[in-house]
């Protein structure tokens, strides 16, 4: 007996709907509760559409972390300088951080601890655009020679996403825009000239 198939467009918007509950559901209720029959009732789905697409719950989180990426922008290249560059890309790691809910993020950075298949999506996936958005924006600084050293990059990474991340999720403080441009003028720019040392002893590992 043949399985009949789901129309495409049919298709695409169960899948929709189950990776929209997945993202609901690690807001709601973190990594380690999540589970299969709860995306399935949410999403209006069955078990069975889940687990033929998705074998278990990490590949289903794994997919949703994924599918988040691809909202994420990559930077325009018209800056004309690094602090523009800088501006621009301070501002799209705040709008990212805003995103995250507190739970449902550490309850998957305490996933990836324990799971090298979840660290690795969160490090090459979730997050690849915005670590080539640092890379590019460091290779433009070169081309300008403004910067020199293309290791920096780890570094800018580093500090923009960890001051976002602090500033929502543990000071509860918004990261206005005039604040941005501080952390940019005053911590940023002079560790990038400092070569990835700044005066707080950040060095590149």
């Amino acid at each position: 007996m043949s399985v009949k198939k789901m129309p495409p467009g049919r298709a695409a918007a169960r899948t929709a709907a189950i990776i929209s509950a997945t993202h609901t559901l690690l807001r709601e209720v973190g990594y380690e509760q999540l589970s299969i029959d709860a995306v399935a009732a949410r999403a209006g789905a069955s078990k069975t559409t889940i687990y033929r697409r998705w074998p278990d719950k990490r590949s289903l989180v794994c997919a949703a972390l994924l599918d988040r990426s691809k909202a994420t922008a990559e930077l325009p290249a018209t800056a004309v300088s690094l602090r523009e560059d800088l501006i621009a890309l301070v501002t799209a790691l705040t709008a990212l951080a805003a995103q995250e809910d507190t739970p449902g993020f550490v309850s998957l950075l305490a996933a990836a601890q324990k799971d090298p298949v979840i660290a690795d999506t969160l490090r090459g996936g979730a997050l690849a655009t915005q670590q080539r958005n640092c890379r590019d924006v460091v290779q433009r600084a070169i081309g300008r020679g403004e910067l020199k050293d293309p290791a920096v990059t780890d570094v800018l990474f580093d500090l923009i996403l960890g001051r976002a991340l602090v500033r929502h999720m543990i000071q509860g403080r918004p990261f206005s825009v005039d604040a941005q441009t501080e952390f940019v003028d005053t911590v940023l720019l002079p560790v990038l000239h400092a070569g990835g040392q700044g005066a707080w002893g950040v060095r590149r590992s």
